[in-house]
């Protein structure tokens, strides 16, 4: 049993009174021995006899009847295995996960699914106590501690996110959390649509005495399809879509206008027919030079926020490149290539080999094949201002890179080591030393493009490299990157001009609103999937307690009653 008020207990001290009193109103009667009275002396054994059980029943009664009432007052509290959400608990540590990842902001039976859960974290905030500790965590992951009006208020004001919530980390990091304090109760519950894809890889080991509870989604999944990535390749645009399996397939409308006219109407420059899972490209039209911003379109359905994905196309005018003759027979075979596919021109504004360019073109700039040379080609950099310089010859090993494709695991028998820059600048990188890098001018290569140094011009990915070598790096034009984010397209700016751009969008995973099995709730976070009305009876049922004050002020009253009636006949 325990107490909401413990404090009110000192009370019971005044159950002594009756007792005190009780002891101060006894008498000792003078000692008469008369000859004619002595026949009474029997009769007044008998009588006193019952009088003194009349007190000592008496005494008991009152002190009984003090200590209802002063007990009554503490608000006793006794363990509850009765069903329902009323009733009061022990002190808990509760952590409620609230989806609202991008999935939350579907429509369901016409109702936002959001709606829904927000009102169910509600009924579990409004039902915390002075004593529980409470933790909320959202999409974005963070737990927000808080006083109960404070998470409601903050439940009030949620809205869909464009962030993706691993259930398994989240409830992992949930149960660690309340496990750390120590009060009589723990708890987490997860109010989440649960899809399917939500849950990460492993499982959330929950610590002895802690309850896990988790809301059970509304029925089946939509079937539901979004875009999720819009790239522009080599003229046109592939389309990704995801979602539910065996949704089938949608048509998909591209949308595309020109960055320098902001206020400018998207107009339509093509559509396309793509399945759940799978691609499709849309060729674009010729246009001018520039930044084009274009968009992919689903017709709507029951989830609106992944119906359209932003890209980034940039038309720009092929690089007029000059190879020296001392880059080596792969590279000239190479911009041959892109030549005869108009990738790039004749011309003197990008210039690959063993010699750096005038102070107003771009150089992609390879170590020389005379080692002598190495020092050399080191003073001119120096000269140009360059931090960057060829080092000391080191071991092979594979390529890595994370922005040109094809690229990784190629394998380098000989290079530089590249040195004395800002890590920044590193575009690739061998055994983790630097191997392409990009400063100001120039484009710094550890290896010579033959095959005696690396097998990059035996590979299939050797002319895109050479392509985007000359068009995009040498240039400066920053790579048109894809990122998790709020949908919307970020553009870099470098002085005057824009050199790059981040395409960002959710996750392409809330796309399938395909739910767990309970099965899979149960082993990844170790939860029962309970429907409404079972998880609001199981709030709190861990450490619930019925006030018991009521029946202790009812059997007062009665003690109260008997007290009177026995002290009236008393009399």
């Amino acid at each position: 049993m325990t107490f909401l008020h413990p404090l009110a207990l000192i009370g019971l001290a005044a159950a002594a009174i009756p007792a005190l009193l009780h002891l101060l109103e006894r008498r000792v009667p003078p000692e008469a021995e008369f000859p004619p009275i002595r026949y009474l002396s029997e009769a007044e054994r008998q009588s006193a006899r019952r009088l003194k059980l009349r007190h000592l029943l008496l005494l008991i009664l009152r002190t009984a009847l003090i200590a209802l009432i002063v007990m009554a007052a503490a608000r006793p509290l006794v363990r509850s295995h009765a069903g329902g959400g009323g009733g009061t608990h022990e002190p808990t540590a509760l952590v409620l996960i609230l989806d609202n990842s991008p999935s939350s902001g579907a429509v369901v039976d016409g109702r936002p699914l959001l709606a829904r859960l927000k009102s169910v974290a509600r009924a579990s905030i409004a039902r915390a106590g002075s004593g529980d500790r409470l933790w909320l965590i959202l999409a974005d992951g963070v737990a927000r501690a808080g006083s109960r009006e404070a998470l409601l208020a903050t439940v009030d004001s949620v809205q869909p996110d464009w962030r993706r919530l691993d259930l398994t980390a989240a409830v992992a990091r949930a149960t660690r959390l309340v496990d750390a304090e120590p009060l009589p109760g723990r708890e987490v519950e997860v109010v989440s649509d649960l899809q399917r894809t939500a849950f990460g890889v492993g499982r959330a080991e929950v610590p002895r005495g802690v309850r896990v509870l988790a809301l059970a989604p509304p029925g089946q999944g939509l079937a539901n399809r979004g875009v999720a990535q819009a790239q522009v390749i080599d003229g046109a645009v592939t389309i990704t879509l995801a979602g539910t399996p065996g949704a089938g397939p949608a048509p998909v409308t591209v949308r595309l206008r020109a960055t320098a006219s902001p206020g400018g109407r998207s107009r339509d420059v093509g559509r396309a027919l793509v399945s759940t899972g799978s691609s499709a490209a849309v060729p674009l039209p010729s246009v001018t030079p520039g930044w084009w911003l274009g968009e992919a379109v689903l017709d709507p359905d029951e989830l609106r926020a992944d119906d359209r994905r932003a890209f980034v196309w940039r038309v720009a005018p092929p690089a007029r490149v000059r190879a020296d003759p001392s880059a080596g027979r792969f590279v000239a075979a190479a911009l041959a290539v892109l030549m005869q596919g108009k990738r790039i021109a004749e011309g003197s504004d990008v210039s690959l080999g063993e010699r750096l360019q005038g102070s107003a073109g771009k150089t992609v700039l390879l170590p020389p094949a005379d080692p002598a040379l190495v020092g050399q080609a080191n003073r001119a950099l120096a000269a140009r201002g360059e931090r960057w310089r060829f080092g000391a010859t080191a071991t092979p090993g594979p390529v890595a890179t994370a922005s040109l494709a094809g690229l990784n695991g190629i394998s380098v028998a000989r290079r530089y080591r590249l040195e004395g820059g800002d890590s920044t600048a590193v575009i690739a990188t061998v055994n983790g030393d630097p191997w392409l890098v990009r400063e100001g001018d120039v484009v710094l290569l550890g290896s010579r493009l033959d095959t005696v140094w690396t097998a990059l011009p035996a590979s299939p990915a050797f002319v895109p490299f050479v392509d985007a070598l000359v068009n995009r790096l040498a240039r400066g034009e920053a790579q048109i990157e894809e990122a998790e984010g709020p949908p919307g397209v970020l553009f870099h700016v470098h002085g005057a001009d824009t050199v790059g751009a981040t395409v960002s969008g959710p996750d392409g995973r809330e796309s399938d609103l395909t739910p767990a099995a309970a099965a899979v709730v149960r082993r990844a976070i170790g939860a029962e999937v309970q429907d409404e009305a079972r998880f609001a009876a199981e709030r709190f049922a861990g450490t619930r307690r019925a006030d018991v004050s009521g029946l202790l002020l009812a059997l007062a009253l009665l003690v109260a009653a008997v007290e009177l009636g026995v002290a009236t006949r008393a009399r």
